[in-house]
């Protein structure tokens, strides 16, 4: 999953929408546990939904920028860009954290648009560790543009997934499926307003490519971050489903709560009756 000096490629756009949708789908659905349930229980839930966000986003930006066929080769400086990674994260956490914990809309509100900002200065991060040369010249309209649609992708898909109460008609997967996909589609727009802004197509030397090839990072975003996601996305649903089959069973027990006593006490009468009747004699 290389790019082509030069040549840009559609696969690798396509796989980088995947990337973003694998990170959008499971940051959704750790959202609506993390929403009902608290960070504090859920712990697990917590760091790894906030990890399949951010992963989702950087992964996603460098395969774009693969995609796009640049006339030189790429390099990307170590620091910037794992450092820019693990500092989004972290504040990713914490803002996940008050989303969930303090349920007032407008608290929520307020972490959905300082999440969205957040996902944007990672995607300039990620294209400012490349190292591009004579210069990057940002153009603030079009990042201004890119921070505008992630808070819509962010503030929708986020009112998709916390505002139906559990277990109601507006609490299923085809809703969390269409926030996902909301999501998805506004940081792909994102990413190519970036781009756009960063005037990535008129540099000529990436000053990093000798230091750190595009190899190493494009195997890791391209193979590794989605192979994750997807194992997220599995054992998310195999604990939806054991929940399920939980929630099922005990509302078994509690429309026939008798039943289990009942069928004790037929078994004692069995056996009584069967060590009353005593040894047989010939």
């Amino acid at each position: 999953m290389l790019s082509v000096i030069g040549d840009s490629s559609v696969m690798l756009w396509v796989a980088s929408a995947c990337i973003a949708f694998l990170g959008a789908r499971a940051f959704v659905e750790f959202l609506r546990r993390l929403h009902y349930e608290g960070p504090i229980r859920l712990w697990r839930e917590w760091l790894y939904g906030s990890a399949a966000l951010t992963a989702g986003l950087w992964s996603a930006m460098i395969i774009n920028i693969g995609a796009r066929g640049l006339a030189f080769e790429i390099g990307y400086h170590p620091l910037k860009i794992i450092g820019a990674l693990l500092g989004v994260y972290v504040v990713v956490l914490m803002l996940v954290a008050w989303i969930t914990i303090r349920p007032a809309w407008l608290a929520q509100l307020a972490a959905m648009v300082l999440v969205a900002v957040l996902a944007v200065i990672l995607q300039v991060a990620v294209v400012w560790s490349i190292g591009a040369e004579p210069g990057l010249a940002w153009q603030m309209e079009p990042l201004s543009f890119a921070a505008l649609v992630m808070v819509v992708g962010f503030g929708v898909a986020g009112w998709m997934v916390v505002a139906p109460r559990r277990g109601s008609k507006g609490d299923r997967n085809a809703r969390r499926l269409m926030a996902a996909l909301v999501l998805t589609a506004c940081v792909v727009a994102a990413q190519e307003l970036v781009l756009t802004a960063s005037s990535l197509d008129r540099q000529v030397v990436s000053g990093h490519a000798r230091f750190l090839p595009e190899m190493v990072f494009t195997l890791l975003a391209g193979a590794a971050v989605p192979i994750t996601l997807v194992l997220l996305l599995v054992d998310q649903r195999a604990q939806q489903r054991a929940r399920a089959s939980e929630r099922a069973r005990r509302r078994r027990q509690s429309a026939d709560p008798g039943g289990g006593e009942s069928m004790f006490s037929e078994n004692l009468f069995a056996e009584a009756g069967d060590t009353s009747k005593g040894p047989t004699t010939r």
